[in-house]
């Protein structure tokens, strides 16, 4: 069970041993148990990981809907407290030190207008203090409509009422916190087809790093905005910027770093043999406004995530 809080992926480790680590270990079974859930009970990893995605049902409060328009489950303090306390060794809480210096790529994902914002300023302030050195830095996101309070957050952090979708947040937040101008190139194929259209916005830095926003295309037009599989298929397919044996650092939210970490080494590492590792920063610590507490139903969603992940991770890796 060592390493089960683990959220520093990398192939010069043992993905196996994180899967099989996340999956065993004493934490999630705690929460499982709280459920009513059986006990791992000597299953392989790909049978127990099966029980658990299937099991795991009752946690999806999303049912297809934007993280920030799910309405909060009725959870009792002792549960909610039982879930944070997991989360907690599950690797979902907290901010999490870079693996190594030199990296050849610093890939910033999409999100909410908050991620959008607090991420790049997080990456930003990496490079700033010397702590990263990037050969290139990529935003990674999609044509994503905002919803919800994010209209309003947009107003009230941006001031900037023609940004209406991830992707434009997404280039706000990167030349705000990298202190870039315009880009000096755009290119893309727009599509009135959901999913359909893309496009990368490229910038330099001062010190003349490549930066680059892209909005990734879904792999399923539509039907769905793009997910962050189809980011990363994208990425590895399309960009012509990655190389087998690259090193890659993933800059994200806590809560969703074991579960888009899993996916990243299942399509970046597994097949083209670049490493990956997981940046999990908390949006409170880089600017307060910027604060999205995480309630217990949340934890329990991203729980979900990682194990259908990880059930991913697992099959590639068995393959």
């Amino acid at each position: 069970m060592s390493n089960a809080g683990q959220t520093t992926l990398s192939p010069h480790g043992d993905p196996r041993a994180w899967v099989d680590a996340w999956a065993g270990s004493d934490a999630l079974a705690r929460v499982v148990a709280a459920w009513g859930g059986e006990p791992v009970g000597g299953r392989d990893p790909a049978a127990w990981l099966a029980y658990l995605e299937d099991f795991s049902q009752r946690w999806d409060f999303r049912g297809g809907r934007e993280r920030n328009l799910v309405e909060d489950p009725d959870l009792s303090p002792e549960l909610a407290e039982l879930v944070l306390a997991a989360a907690g060794e599950l690797g979902m809480r907290g901010t999490t030190a870079p693996a190594r210096h030199r990296y050849d790529h610093v890939v910033i994902l999409g999100g909410l207008v908050r991620a959008c914002l607090a991420r790049p300023r997080h990456a930003a302030g990496l490079l700033a203090a010397g702590n990263v050195t990037p050969g290139r830095v990529i935003a990674l996101g999609g044509f994503r409509a905002l919803r919800g309070d994010e209209e309003t957050l947009v107003a009230e952090l941006l001031g900037d009422a023609s940004v209406t979708d991830e992707y434009h947040a997404m280039r706000a937040g990167v030349e705000a916190a990298f202190g870039l101008s315009a880009p000096v190139a755009t290119r893309g194929e727009p599509s009135d087809v959901v999913g359909a259209a893309w496009e990368v916005s490229d910038y330099a830095t001062a010190a003349g790093i490549p930066v680059h926003v892209v909005a990734a295309p879904s792999s399923e037009p539509g039907t769905r905005r793009a997910n962050t599989p189809d980011t990363y298929a994208w990425l590895v397919d399309e960009s012509g910027w990655l190389r087998p044996g690259d090193a890659l650092l993933l800059v994200t939210t806590d809560i969703y770093a074991p579960y888009q970490g899993a996916d990243a080494i299942r399509m970046l590492t597994v097949p083209h043999d670049i490493a990956v590792d997981v940046a999990g920063i908390e949006p409170g610590g880089v600017d307060p406004r910027l604060a999205q507490p995480f309630a217990a139903h949340n934890y329990l969603q991203e729980i979900r995530s990682t194990i259908r992940s990880l059930r991913l991770l697992d099959t590639a890796l068995s393959a």
